[in-house]
């Protein structure tokens, strides 16, 4: 089930005027539905709810979730919403998911909720309308935030086509292991950090948003002991544990098959003291950090353990039982101040090289010196070569990365000048733009801009943006196998940073449109919103106009055969 966010909240930015009229009409392939919102709606999603190969919209305001479905010839109804379901309650976390059986027994999709962190209800969608909810679980002791709040609770942890409940506590996750059957297995205890949010944004039109989010931190699922079955990997501040799959693979272990206790590190290394700082190499501090990385470094698919505590890498063996800490398979000793270390494939032999970063030392001295001048500091990375079982003993390659930066003072001034420029680009006219697929003419997307009294569109404008590379860092150096020196020029990057306003309009300037709908009025402040909604290779247009304490108002562009 693919779902689709509209927008992070961009109901709450719009402010047009309360009429638009198409003339002109370029969009031929389009027909025009005009719709009108609850005024306390929040959010909009697209998702295919009756799975007819249709995308409809689900409505989220702060007490209720509605749903408009999509017919094939008429569009949407958007008079009033075709099912709606009242939640109560203080505490709200929602979900939507597909694999949970209706009342026949037929996977549909499903709206999950957990309420007041103590029952989670699970109402199907069946002839587009929300059945009478079904109680999943009961007699939790659950957290899920004050207010309505979208809770990623449901997910497959144990890779067995059934969706499991991942229910928050007090700094733990309680997993629930559903059964075939519909029943629960006993819950699973996994340390996380789970962390809430409260915000208060006040516009100008005195309208708030206030609320709290939750967010349940992420668990890894992945084949650490490569038996073919999803181990689970919870990774927080205090430890690293990893449960690994039982022959079943339906379930985990009570307890962590093996962990890592970074509170015992952080213990062992010693806490940092300012009476023991070494002035003459600050950096030396970086004795007192440590790492831990979970990856195959033999070759043999078994995830092995790499330490790094201060300047001391220690190689651990993966089993397929476990992780083999009774003793290291292999040591490392660096001098000098490491700053990191990471895996990757150096010499593309199909082998994980190991990186070893340092920095150089930085004085007292340096730093008061750095306040009037510009400086400069080394950063080398070391590379040992995989042998197979273990690392080479001496890198067989040295990289240097000089970082030059202005002095504080030169500093100083170019952040009192982006200063400025944020307060120039507060007061420029921002012009609606959105990117999307209308034209499907070449590669490249096209721009919908809202301007004057115009929908403008332009073809194949904007170029599609590159996949990031699999190293981000040293993609960021433009690195070569056959280069040793990078350089970084803070300077440059600061005397050329600009904040750019309608940065998107650039592309197109002494254009004409390629298509255009002239609206009876000037926009202001408006919002288009492209998104996929029958299937075909053109976007729809969301096109908002008014947020008032009566309505949400808006015209919808829905491409046609």
């Amino acid at each position: 089930m693919k779902l689709q966010r509209l927008t992070p909240f961009a109901l709450s930015l719009l402010s047009l005027l309360p009429a638009i009229a198409l003339a002109q009409d370029s969009l031929s392939a389009y027909k025009r539905q005009d719709f009108s919102l609850p005024p306390d709606t929040e959010r909009l999603l697209v998702v295919d709810a009756d799975q007819d190969g249709l995308q409809d919209i689900l409505s989220i305001a702060p007490t209720r979730i509605s749903l408009y479905f999509q017919r094939e010839q008429e569009g949407f109804a958007f008079a009033a919403p075709d099912t709606s379901i009242a939640l109560s309650g203080n505490s709200v976390g929602w979900e939507l998911s597909s694999r949970y059986p209706d009342e026949d027994g037929v996977a549909r999709l499903s709206l999950l909720a957990l309420i007041d962190g103590q029952r989670v209800l699970q109402w199907s969608v069946h002839e587009r309308r929300f059945a009478e909810p079904v109680e999943l679980l009961g007699n939790l002791n659950a957290f899920a935030g004050s207010g309505i709040n979208r809770l990623h609770f449901s997910r497959d942890i144990n890779d067995d086509g059934l969706d499991d409940l991942i229910i928050p506590g007090a700094g733990a996750l309680q997993l629930h292991i559903r059964n075939r059957d519909g029943s629960y297995q006993p819950p699973i205890s996994v340390l996380a950090d789970i962390r809430l949010f409260s915000t208060l944004f006040v516009r100008q039109s005195l309208e708030r948003d206030v609320g709290q989010s939750l967010r349940i931190p992420q668990i890894d699922l992945r084949d650490v002991n490569n038996d073919g079955r999803p181990d689970l990997i919870s990774d927080t501040e205090e430890r690293l544990d990893v449960s690994l799959a039982n022959a079943s693979g339906d379930y985990f272990p009570q307890t962590p098959s093996f962990s890592i206790d970074r509170e015992e590190i952080r213990e062992r290394l010693g806490r940092f003291d300012v009476d023991n700082l070494d002035f003459a190499n600050l950096t030396g501090i970086l004795a007192l950090t440590h790492e831990e990385l979970l990856q195959d470094v033999d070759g043999d698919g078994i995830d092995d353990f790499v330490l790094r505590e201060g300047g001391k890498v220690s190689l651990f063996a993966g089993t397929p039982t476990g992780m083999d800490f009774s003793q290291p398979r292999q040591v490392l000793r660096s001098g000098g101040n490491v700053l990191t270390v990471f895996l990757h494939d150096e010499d593309d032999d199909g082998r994980q090289d190991l990186w070893l970063w340092r920095v150089e030392p930085i004085s007292v001295g340096d730093l008061f010196l750095w306040l009037a001048i510009s400086g400069s500091v080394n950063v080398e990375a070391f590379v040992y070569r995989n042998e197979g079982d273990s690392f080479a003993r001496r890198p067989a390659r040295q990289i240097t990365v000089a970082l030059k930066f202005p002095s504080a003072v030169r500093l100083l001034s170019s952040v009192v000048d982006i200063r400025e420029q944020a307060r120039a680009v507060r007061d420029t006219r921002t012009i609606p733009t959105a990117v999307a697929s209308l034209s499907g003419l070449g590669n490249a997307g096209d721009l919908v801009v809202l301007l004057e009294q115009q929908v403008q569109v332009f073809h194949n404008a904007v170029e599609a943006t590159a996949p990031p590379a699999e190293d981000r860092f040293l993609a960021s150096l433009d690195y070569a196998r056959n280069r040793d020196n990078y350089e970084i020029d803070v300077r440059r990057i600061i005397d050329e940073f600009e904040i750019e306003q309608n940065s998107e309009l650039n592309a197109v300037q002494g254009r004409e449109p390629d298509q255009q709908l002239t609206l009876e009025q000037a926009i202001r402040n408006g919002e288009v919103v492209p998104v996929s909604l029958n299937g075909d290779a053109r976007d729809e247009l969301f096109v908002f106009l008014q947020r008032s304490r009566e309505e949400i108002t808006g015209t919808l562009l829905l491409s046609e055969p």
